[in-house]
């Protein structure tokens, strides 16, 4: 077989492979356990293909290098000894290096006699299994929310060990891109610090149940007594996919080609600002209805201060107390406000003259305020009158949804006059508070 046939049939074990976990993901359950043992079997033919198209690919290779091509390569140093292949561990995943080469290499396609691609990038471009002449690729986002950049490193080494890469290495390229977007994502505001977020494979409808059964108690009964009967209530919330764009992003040709930029990750970094910007403004204040209903939206207005400036140690103490101990008490549960209002609320001292602010004494640790972490989101309101500046509560009742595929497109003919090529991401998410009546995050309404 050829290694386009042998791709193609990768391709579509791995297809085979996706539809069972996505099957079983929409009916919310795991693996049958006839459904795992075909799964491990797809994973060990996707590993045996692998392996035939790497040997493949380097029988081709050599066939196609003729005798004084080879002498030459020998003479310049870049062939010592006869190739022998590699070991297992080495061959199955390209460097990070090759990655980012492939990248720049379909990010500009077409190229012009003037800046051709280079045999390294098209070294790169085979060794990935890069398409160029696809115009779009997707960059598929870990399965799980990182909450530090350690995380996104762990979460690529993790998935670099896997095998369900898309279609010819299709998402094994836009792993250079989608790492500083990982990051991108996470640094810009507070709210993917806190909020609970999930990943879908889809963008369907996702009802979420709610129940409040804290009114109900149990019952003491005397002997032969049946039991009384108490159903529950449930409530529905659903967790929609709007449709986001990082608008357009235009790069030069030179730019592109010049070798000491990291193209995938500028373009990476530069998306993920963008969609991250407007992401954090609409988790945190959004209206609902045509975007995500954000936390401030949907809190609970705890009292008014006495102040629209400025807000006072006992009106903190006063809003933490106005949540429920259930909610209090949860690992999730944290103050939010903006780095202004941090700097007043900084000052404030307790009754014994400190400092109520506890800085964090460990590097990655969250600063405390009055026993409780402090998440900085510079999407909150700064204190005025009106203004809902100052929020508390289980920040994990705010549930994200990130469709896990980013659609990134490439638009090499509309700016070719000004020898440009501009880049454009799509991505879907949605996002809402669980409250089912206890309200679980509370905010201060300035005066």
């Amino acid at each position: 077989m050829t290694v386009k046939e042998l791709v193609d049939q990768r391709v579509k074990v791995a297809a085979d492979a996706r539809a069972m976990l996505d099957a079983a993901e929409k009916e919310k359950r795991a693996l049958l356990a006839e459904e795992q043992a075909k799964w491990d079997m797809l994973m060990g033919e996707i590993d045996k293909l692998a392996d035939r198209i790497e040997r493949q690919e380097k029988a081709e290779r050599e066939e196609r290098m003729t005798a004084v091509e080879r002498e030459l390569e020998t003479s310049k140093g870049r062939i010592t000894e006869p190739l022998r292949p590699k070991p297992k561990d080495q061959r199955d995943q390209p460097t990070a290096e090759e990655r980012a080469l492939a990248f720049r290499a379909w990010a500009r396609v077409p190229v012009s006699d003037e800046y051709p691609h280079t045999e390294e990038e098209l070294s790169a471009v085979e060794r990935c299994g890069m398409n160029l002449s696809k115009k779009q690729v997707i960059l598929r986002l870990l399965p799980q929310q990182p909450r530090t950049i350690a995380e996104v490193d762990k979460g690529l080494e993790k998935r670099a060990q896997g095998v369900a890469t898309g279609a010819a290495g299709l998402f094994t390229v836009p792993d250079e891109a989608m790492r500083p977007l990982e990051v991108a994502l996470l640094a810009f505001g507070g709210m993917r610090q806190g909020a609970t977020t999930i990943r879908t494979g889809g963008g369907a409808d996702l009802p979420i149940p709610n129940v409040n059964d804290t009114t109900n108690k149990g019952l003491i009964l005397a002997e032969n007594t049946a039991a009384a009967e108490q159903d529950l209530v449930f409530t529905q919330l659903v967790l929609k996919a709007f449709k986001y764009s990082s608008k357009m992003l235009k790069v030069s040709v030179e730019l592109m080609q010049d070798s000491a930029v990291n193209l995938a990750e500028f373009v990476g970094n530069a998306l993920g600002e963008r969609i991250g910007r407007i992401l954090n403004d609409h988790f945190t204040t959004g209206a609902g209805t045509t975007e995500p209903k954000g936390i401030v939206t949907e809190a609970t207005s705890a009292f008014t201060s006495a102040a629209s400036t400025t807000v006072s140690a006992d009106e903190l103490i006063d809003l933490q107390y106005s949540v429920d101990l259930a909610y209090r008490m949860n690992p999730g549960a944290a103050y939010m406000f903006n780095d202004a209002t941090a700097k007043i609320i900084r000052k404030l001292k307790g009754g014994d003259g400190q400092y109520i602010w506890q800085p964090g004494m460990i590097a990655g640790q969250p600063d405390f305020l009055l026993g409780h972490r402090v998440i900085i989101n510079q999407s909150m309101a700064s204190l005025a009158t009106t203004a809902k500046g100052v929020l508390f509560g289980d920040i994990g009742k705010y549930w994200i949804r990130d469709v896990m595929d980013i659609t990134l497109i490439r638009l090499d003919e509309r700016f070719a006059e000004a020898h440009q090529v501009a880049f454009l991401a799509f991505s879907r998410h949605d996002g809402r508070l669980l409250n089912a009546g206890t309200n679980p995050v509370k905010v201060i309404t300035q005066i």
